[in-house]
């Protein structure tokens, strides 16, 4: 902490010195002094509060005001010349965005307006002595002077771009108006830039102009699109009026009331390399508004959609047919195939068979030549026998071959009559094993049923033989211990007689339903 604030004094200290060195120098040496405020400003951070502190501390010594007042001399006698010139912009630019001073009146109302039209004129002062340099001066000068005004134009654009109630400044000044007037391409070109980043930074700035001052702005534009024949000219002017229009309705209306001829002068520009934005302006003026364009682009845009995805629903169909078609000819190839094969089988098989017929009617031939050889060596009387032997045996050769169809038709008959013999007797053994397993399960003690009682004749029975079996075994006690013993013995002895009873009954009863 305490070094931050020996560091925050020293900076103080350096800047009142600064001040006090600036105040008694010479008015030709202020200049230099005030470039040792870069090198503070590089040695805090942007946007800090040891930054807010630097810029405030330097408005406090009124530093800042002599830096406005030293961008009015003339540079041309001062070391450095506009160099100089365009480092001071920086370091005005530098301490003036971002600064909130407690007299913020001052500066807002007063000062930073002062910085806007001081930074314009010296523009405009290097875009004078750009324009007048001579044809046989050195390169360097011209590209340096060119260097110097697109530093202080991108100065000033950093200014009102922290500030940005000062773009009407911009646009109200005319020294804007007068350096767009020039007849120069590159200071023009970067003119344009400038109002374009004005009007991004501020859309709303144009509705606050004079409608005069749109027109003079507007004509200054359409004149560099009709006067100059460099693309990057006309590619600029075109840029600018397409910002200018999205942000401000009116303009449309303002270039077909205003300029007839709007179009044939965009169209001589078509293929010079800023084709979208031309198309886009055109597009513009076809619309009529803004709206309507949006409209229009999303209307294309939609029917560019369509027309890509029905180009490729069209190519996925087309190339399905190509896939169709190819196995439609390679199936049809399949199948032309095997006709060809069959039909080369059913050839082959034709000339066999032709073959075979031919074979035949030679072993005819032979046979009967060979018979007839036999016959006409045999004896006459021999002949007869012979002929009578042999319609013998081809009739009976006849009939096997007959019976043998017959007999092979038959079979035919006799296998299906098998067949069905033996699928009833298939049937009619299911049939019994089912109705085998319903008797039995009908024969079957039910498991949950109890058995019957005993009858009343195998009661009296039970009775008879245990009066017996006291009478045979009567009981000896004569005291009452004695009386329970036998009262218990009796007990569990008629109890087993029951469970043997029981056990009798119920294999009995097993039988009887095993006998039905």
């Amino acid at each position: 902490m305490d070094k931050k604030k020996s560091v925050a004094g020293q900076e103080d200290k350096f800047v009142e010195d600064l001040a006090s060195h600036v105040a008694e120098t010479a008015e030709r040496n202020v200049p230099i002094l005030l470039l040792a405020l870069q090198d503070i400003l590089d040695e805090v951070v942007s946007g800090s509060q040891r930054a807010e502190h630097v810029k405030k501390t330097i408005w406090q010594f009124e530093l800042l005001q002599s830096v406005l007042i030293a961008l009015k001399q003339d540079f041309t006698q001062i070391q450095g010349k506009w160099e100089t010139a365009t480092s001071l912009t920086k370091i005005l630019v530098h301490c003036s965005v971002g600064l909130d001073p407690p007299d913020s009146h001052e500066f807002h109302a007063i000062f930073l307006p002062e910085s806007i039209e001081r930074l314009l004129v010296l523009c405009r002062n290097l875009q004078h002595r750009y324009t007048k340099i001579p044809e046989g001066a050195t390169v360097s000068t011209k590209a340096g002077l060119l260097q110097c005004f697109n530093q202080v134009l991108e100065s000033m654009k950093w200014l009102y771009s922290g500030h940005v109630f000062l773009t009407s400044n911009v646009l109200r000044s005319n020294y804007l108006l007068q350096m767009l007037i020039t007849d120069d391409k590159e200071t023009g070109i970067s003119l344009l830039g400038a109002i374009q980043s004005a009007i991004r930074v501020d859309p709303s700035v144009l509705e606050t102009l004079d409608e005069k001052l749109v027109n003079s702005l507007l004509d200054e534009v359409i004149y560099k699109l009709s006067a100059f024949n460099e693309a990057e000219v006309g590619a600029a002017a075109t840029r600018a009026l397409v910002n200018i229009a999205d942000v401000y309705p009116p303009l449309i209306q303002m270039l077909y009331s205003r300029y007839k001829g709007i179009r044939p002068l965009l169209s001589r520009w078509t293929g010079k390399g800023f084709g979208r934005d031309l198309k886009k302006l055109l597009q513009l003026l076809d619309a009529g508004s803004a709206q309507e364009a949006e409209m229009q682009r999303l209307h294309r845009a939609a029917s560019t959609i369509q027309a890509i995805i029905r180009g490729f629903l069209t190519r996925r169909r087309v190339k399905n047919a190509d896939k169709a078609f190819a196995t439609l000819q390679r199936n049809y190839r399949v199948k032309q195939e095997k006709r060809d094969i069959e039909k080369a089988s059913h050839r082959e098989e034709r000339a066999l068979q032709h073959q075979l017929l031919l074979a035949r009617r030679r072993a005819m031939r032979e046979t009967r030549q060979k018979q007839l050889d036999m016959i006409t060596a045999m004896h006459p009387a021999e002949v007869d026998k012979y002929l009578e032997a042999s319609q013998i045996h081809a009739a009976i050769k006849l009939q096997a071959v007959w019976r043998g169809v017959l007999e092979r038709r038959k079979l035919g008959l006799r296998k299906a009559t098998a067949r069905q013999v033996r699928a009833a007797l298939t049937i009619q053994r299911c049939i019994r094993r089912y109705l085998q397993r319903l008797e039995d399960r009908r024969k079957e003690p039910l498991i949950w049923q109890p058995p019957p009682g005993l009858t009343d004749e195998r009661r009296v029975e039970l009775q008879a033989l245990i009066d017996k079996k006291r009478k045979d075994y009567p009981s000896q006690c004569t005291d009452r211990g004695d009386q329970v013993r036998v009262l218990v013995r009796d007990f569990f002895a008629g109890k087993f007689l029951g469970d043997l009873t029981h056990n009798n009954e119920k294999k009995h009863c097993i039988e009887h339903a095993q006998h039905y």
